[in-house]
């Protein structure tokens, strides 16, 4: 690839009202983060997308439901020229699956499964393929949030590694962070759960540094920090506003750390920008500044390089972003017609 590489998006297709075409690749210029167009590959409203650790394959969650309510994973190969092609799909047992997450082996991937609030544990063999192992971890339909609208039982909206082979589900619908063991039976309770303040909506949980977990509460529009306990769980150590701007209504998507660990960004749908904040010893960030995202209702972030892509969703954006490597200002500087685009992951290539 010498000093190119791949960037591919998923989107929302006309099966869930999007205007996408499913999966879309691009050729990626790390100097300018320009972008060329290259293939497509049509897929079930593919709305979230991660790569495996160590192998040119992609998983998409395809949140369109099948005739049974649930929704689908598939299994997808990139090649050096950005020809995509779908090896496997399998069935991710649960309604409006609407992320994805890989431990750090690839030997497992968690499933969200957003309309049902379950969470899905595949097992993979090593060419990245579920080999039929998996459990399903359902939540508890009796934990319900104050938010009659969108807390009206358990809904699952990430599922991320965590310490020592266990696995932190975060559901928005219940206020609750879970945490399994990976061997934990199907169906089985939680090792623990931490209960977040009461209407918080969280929606994504990032790891930082020195025990510091960051959430990004979609409902009370706030970026919440936490200390990891032990043997398991997590304290509330404080929040600050996700956004600034004067708007009625703001949801934040998704949260997004540099390298180092020092920075966080994180997408406002409503305010329509991109925040930056600091992370401080103390546990709460800092805000540092707030800038467009270059189109509307901003719902995934992908920050490789010096570059930050912005998936907007509602504007049927693409945009790039410089990033002030001394600072972590944003600059925008690319903007591409995109179909729904909801998410977007830099591919590495062997």
């Amino acid at each position: 690839m010498n000093d190119s590489q791949l960037l591919v998006t998923g989107c929302y297709t006309p099966e869930m009202d999007g205007r996408g075409a499913g999966l879309v690749s691009y050729r990626r210029d790390p100097r300018d983060g320009s972008l060329t167009r290259l293939g497509e590959l049509a897929l079930p409203c593919p709305s979230y997308v991660v790569q495996h650790p160590t192998l040119p394959v992609l998983y998409t969650a395809n949140e369109a439901n099948d005739a049974d309510g649930s929704g689908s994973v598939s299994v997808v190969a990139v090649a050096a020229d950005g020809t995509l092609r779908e090896l496997a799909r399998v069935s991710s047992r649960g309604g409006w699956p609407c992320h994805l997450a890989l431990d750090a082996e690839g030997r497992r991937l968690a499933v969200a499964n957003y309309g049902t609030g379950s969470a899905l544990l595949l097992d993979l063999d090593a060419d990245g393929l579920p080999d039929g192992g998996e459990r399903l971890w359902p939540g508890d339909p009796a934990a319900i949030g104050p938010r009659e609208d969108r807390q009206d039982g358990p809904h699952a909206h990430m599922a991320v590694p965590g310490p020592d082979g266990r696995w932190d589900v975060v559901d928005l619908g219940t206020d609750q962070l879970r945490r399994y063991r990976a061997d934990a039976a199907e169906r089985s309770k939680p090792e623990s759960v931490t209960e977040l303040p009461a209407g918080t909506g969280p929606r994504q949980l990032v790891r930082g540094a020195d025990g510091l977990a960051y959430v990004a509460g979609e409902l009370d529009a706030r970026l919440h920090a936490l200390r990891e306990t032990e043997p398991g769980g997590f304290d509330h150590v404080g929040s600050v506003p996700a956004s600034t701007a004067a708007v009625a209504d703001n949801y934040p998507a998704h949260l997004s750390a540099s390298e180092d660990g020092t920075r966080l960004y994180l997408s406002n749908r409503g305010a329509d920008t991109v925040a930056l904040f600091r992370t401080t010893p103390d546990g709460v960030p800092v805000l540092v500044g707030e800038y467009p995202c270059g189109g509307s209702w901003p719902r995934h972030l992908e920050l490789v390089g010096a570059h930050l892509y912005v998936s907007n969703e509602r504007a049927d954006t693409l945009t790039v972003h410089a990033v002030d490597p001394a600072t972590g200002v944003l600059t925008l500087t690319h903007q591409y017609p995109t179909g729904s685009p909801t998410c977007a992951v830099a591919v590495r290539l062997p």
